[in-house]
């Protein structure tokens, strides 16, 4: 009695697969430069402000009188890119590792791999900054911007959320 097995060797493909990928990356944030950059770095790292005289009399006539003793305005750390990362870095993983056998036996192309990781992982950075509220706004800036939610006002930097596939 002869046995005969048939298998399909995929391993060359997957080789392939792997040279294709190699060296590739995607980075996702507020990519480029400009406002939404600007503002999203404020917001990311946090920043303290000098206070000039110019400043304390626009406050003012906003509503809002500084102490003289008040030498600068922080705006606190809302870091919603690195931690929006750890938090989310295993769903980003298992999706890759969802798709892997699509990438190999299924003929997925490695730019759909990348484009769709991309696009995960610029949605799930958008939820948490969305999400995010903490460190809270001062009770000037939310009467200002009439919400309460710390980085949302126009949605210009939450939409500035993108990614980048090199």
């Amino acid at each position: 009695m002869k046995i005969r097995i048939k298998d399909k060797n995929r391993i060359p493909q997957a080789i392939k697969k792997v040279e294709d990928l190699n060296g590739s990356k995607i980075n996702a944030g507020v990519l480029g430069e400009g406002e939404q950059q600007m503002i999203a770095g404020v917001h990311e790292y946090g920043i303290q402000i000098n206070v000039t005289p110019k400043m304390r009399g626009f406050l003012a006539s906003k509503g809002l009188h500084l102490k003289k003793s008040t030498t600068h305005i922080t705006i606190p750390e809302r870091s919603f890119i690195r931690s929006g990362w750890d938090a989310h870095e295993k769903e980003v993983l298992d999706k890759s590792d969802q798709m892997i056998p699509d990438l190999i036996a299924k003929g997925l192309s490695v730019e759909t791999f990348l484009d769709a990781l991309g696009q995960e992982s610029r949605d799930l950075l958008r939820d948490y900054a969305r999400d995010l509220r903490n460190p809270a706004n001062h009770p000037f800036t939310i009467e200002q911007k009439g919400s309460s939610n710390p980085l949302v006002d126009s949605g210009g930097m939450i939409g500035a959320i993108t990614y980048e596939i090199l």
